[in-house]
């Protein structure tokens, strides 16, 4: 069964997704401007937040490092099985994600 639309029908369905379209195009573009300020905000909140921690991390940090050297001057033995055993450790876990990424 064919569907026959008159030429005036057939323009005002044209009209109204000329105007549906229209306002598509103003939604995305307003959207558009909200996001770019959304996403420039949260930029800029990161950007504080980072430069906050970096602040605070860089005492502690050297204060940590001060502390990690004078426990291996303090205890080298300890500190070398210490280390050994992290680097076994972490060749295991290396090497079972391996295992894994081959059988996949």
């Amino acid at each position: 069964m064919t569907i026959t639309l008159n030429p005036k029908r057939k323009a005002e369905i044209e009209d109204g997704i000329e105007d549906v379209a229209k306002a598509l195009r103003e939604a995305a573009d307003g959207l558009s401007k909200d996001a770019e300020t959304a996403v420039a905000q949260a930029a800029e909140a990161v950007r504080k937040a980072a430069d906050t921690l970096a602040a605070k991390a860089k005492p502690q940090a050297r204060e940590l490092a001060t502390k990690a050297v004078q426990e291996v001057k303090d205890h080298p033995i300890a500190s070398a099985a210490a280390a050994l055993t992290a680097a076994a450790a972490l060749i295991s876990i290396l090497a079972a994600a391996r295992g894994k990424s081959k059988q996949a």
